[in-house]
């Protein structure tokens, strides 16, 4: 079966003014969408045409007219598509049944600096949250211009996969504090340590969401020598992982809170 940039390649042999875009051009930038989207059989190709442009009609396409600045379109081999940033902003309509937590989700992903030691990108990140807001500015008025400026707000630098979004989230809808993103712990004698994924240093407390990454025997040595070198300097670390996210994430708050509040914290 072909690819979906594929098809969009032959398509737009015919019409070279289409644009990929919406969910197709997200899957395309490989974007965090949900697996229920990503496993979508037979899904549409989305496409956006020029305003006033002819219809398009082929089968296995989904069109839509809208303006598209020259800034909002770049490549993918032969491929027209809208930019990362203009595809986060597309999907903000109605039309891509995404709810705003997945919104959330690829727009952490896009703002947050890469890591060398984790992934082949040295660049800096995808966007930035200036220039989302500049373009979600731009696009008042439009469909999904005020979901878009409202998701925007809840969008961090620092989160490094869709589930530490997705608890940070949790958490502030539970009342926590807003913690830090995956900035150094500061030691004693201002010495930096390593960078939890969460963190609330004037309760000294740290949370980590152990991915699958974390189950090999090397890893788990880190982490126990990671929550050691805290314990040591007067911190408390809380390490979660998926079995904690069920039914919005109630364990991994409940953890949390529970730390917090011995800590000195008071809802």
């Amino acid at each position: 079966m072909p690819s979906e940039i594929a098809i969009a390649a032959a398509l737009q042999h015919d019409r070279p003014d289409a644009v990929v875009s919406r969910l197709s051009a997200a899957r395309i930038w490989e974007l965090p969408l949900p697996r229920s989207v990503l496993q979508k059989q037979d899904a549409p190709v989305d496409l956006t045409l020029p305003p006033g442009s002819r219809r398009l009609r082929r089968a296995g396409t989904r069109a839509r007219f809208a303006p598209l600045p020259p800034t909002s379109i770049t490549t993918v081999g032969p491929v027209r598509i809208t930019t990362r940033a203009q595809t986060w902003r597309d999907l903000a309509g109605a039309d891509a049944h995404l709810s705003d937590l997945a919104l959330t989700q690829i727009g952490d992903h896009l703002v947050r600096s890469p890591r060398p030691w984790a992934e082949n990108r040295r660049t800096g990140p995808w966007a930035t949250l200036e220039g989302l807001a500049h373009l979600v500015a731009s696009s008042r008025g439009r469909p999904g211009a005020v979901r878009a400026a409202r998701v925007l707000d809840q969008v961090r630098v620092g989160a490094d996969s869709p589930r530490e979004t997705e608890l940070r989230l949790r958490l502030l809808a539970a009342g926590i504090p807003e913690p830090l993103l995956n900035v150094p712990v500061i030691g004693p004698h201002g010495r930096p340590m390593h960078e939890p994924d969460l963190q609330w240093p004037q309760w000294q407390v740290a949370a980590e969401y152990e991915g699958a990454d974390h189950r090999t025997a090397a890893q788990v040595r880190r982490d126990i020598d990671r929550a050691e070198r805290l314990r040591r300097i007067g911190w408390t670390e809380i390490r979660l992982m998926n079995d904690h996210m069920h039914d919005c994430a109630r364990e991994a708050v409940d953890r949390v809170r529970r730390a917090l509040a011995e800590r000195g914290w008071q809802p």
